[in-house]
């Protein structure tokens, strides 16, 4: 027959080594019941997750700048830059496809160019 207490005191001087542990990240956090308890938050490079939210912020940043640099500079002379740059070399031609003109740059460039003129 196994010992309750001892199993609880295990587990409780488990999680006192993991909490002591320098490479881990402690949170508190308060629980429904008011108690303020500390929580091991793991690392994210080691669970695997990715950044998703800040992609997306960084993408919407990338197309809102896009729409930006359309509304100032305009149309036919954003294009012309996108021609010279389809011309050049590797790294060049994959900036003009980045650089593009889409639906969401158009959008953002009527808006400020609204604001602009």
């Amino acid at each position: 027959m196994t010992d309750v207490n001892k199993e609880r005191f295990d587990k409780r001087l488990d999680a006192l080594k993991q909490k002591s542990n320098p490479a881990k990240r402690v949170e508190k956090r308060v629980r429904e019941d008011g108690l303020v308890v500390d929580v091991v938050k793991t690392d994210l490079r080691k669970r695997g997750l990715f950044p998703v939210k800040t992609l997306l912020v960084a993408g919407f940043l990338f197309v809102a700048f896009k729409g930006f640099v359309l509304a100032e500079i305009g149309e036919t002379e954003y294009l012309g830059r996108l021609e010279a740059l389809k011309t050049g070399g590797a790294v060049e031609v994959t900036t003009a496809f980045l650089l593009d003109v889409d639906p969401a740059t158009q959008a953002i460039a009527n808006v400020v160019g609204n604001f602009l003129r």
